[in-house]
């Protein structure tokens, strides 16, 4: 059996730039709200409030992000976190982030779901994460479900990234590989790629001690998580995630979080995008 991995991302922040300038005219609206947040409390004798439909988030909702992904996107709530964090850059908008689980992005070709999702509603970006990928490099599996969906999704209007990610611990040049994965799929939809890997390198080289990965050397943890999440709070809004070091989190003192978010904005510079221009 072949040992598999799923991966994702790089910016392009003059698309998001005016994706998001449009985007933050938009009337003041209360913080954001997942998609499996405030289920009612099932109470024998009491009259349940009426949970709101998926349609009603995304109407009071300024910006609107749809994650397709694995555990690598999931763990800590990743997609919230984003969500939370552009609200920090922004105060007066309610952005709303949801997660759709798949093992590999092959699966979004066969399955009806994930389209009917991303047709049925106007989401702002979409973010492709669980492309299919040999961790022996033996083998090339089909890249084309997820260029396919990327170019669907850009169709119906939303600025779509592809979510490139970190490397295994300890497996040199592993992001690197990822990333030039995900570069191909990027540049063949024409969308853009957000450079999470690249961010954790520069982190990783800088402090090689920094806790992003989880025990089993393959997941991000809590630390890795803001890391991940600030690469795409710069990425989406096309604003430097530096300032991201205001941002309060219960697991990370002030240095930290500094260190994270500069580790970010590098990975996110200009000079070191490279040439993944859509």
């Amino acid at each position: 059996m072949t040992n598999t991995r799923s991966t994702g991302l790089r910016s392009t922040s003059l698309i998001f730039s005016g994706v998001l300038a449009a985007l933050l005219g938009c009337e003041p609206a209360p913080k954001p709200q997942t998609a499996d947040s405030g289920s009612p409390t099932n109470q024998i004798g009491s009259q349940q409030p009426k949970q709101e439909s998926e349609s009603d988030k995304l109407q009071k909702a300024d910006i609107s992000i749809l994650f397709i992904g694995n555990s690598h996107s999931y763990f800590y709530d990743m997609p919230n976190l984003v969500a939370q964090m552009i609200e920090h850059q922004h105060p007066e908008k309610k952005v709303y982030a949801k997660l759709l689980r798949v093992e590999f992005l092959e699966q979004v070709g066969n399955n009806p779901y994930y389209r009917k999702e991303l047709e049925s509603h106007p989401w702002n970006f979409v973010v492709l994460q669980a492309q299919k990928i040999s961790m022996s490099g033996k083998y090339d599996y089909s890249k084309q479900e997820g260029i396919d969906f990327a170019k669907l999704a850009k169709s119906c209007g939303a600025t779509v990234c592809f979510y490139s990610e970190w490397g295994r611990e300890g497996v040199e040049g592993d992001g690197q590989t990822i990333e030039k994965i995900y570069d191909a799929m990027a540049q063949a939809a024409e969308v853009t790629l957000a450079p999470v890997g690249r961010a954790w390198d520069i982190a990783l080289a800088e402090q090689p001690d920094l806790p992003l990965y989880s025990g089993d050397g393959n997941h991000q943890s809590t630390t890795g998580a803001f890391l991940t999440a600030a690469v795409f709070c710069g990425q989406l809004t096309g604003e430097s995630p530096a300032s991201l070091a205001s941002f309060e989190h219960e697991s990370l003192d002030l240095s930290t979080r500094e260190f994270l978010a500069k580790a970010a904005a590098k990975a996110l510079a200009p000079k070191a995008v490279g040439s993944n221009q859509p």
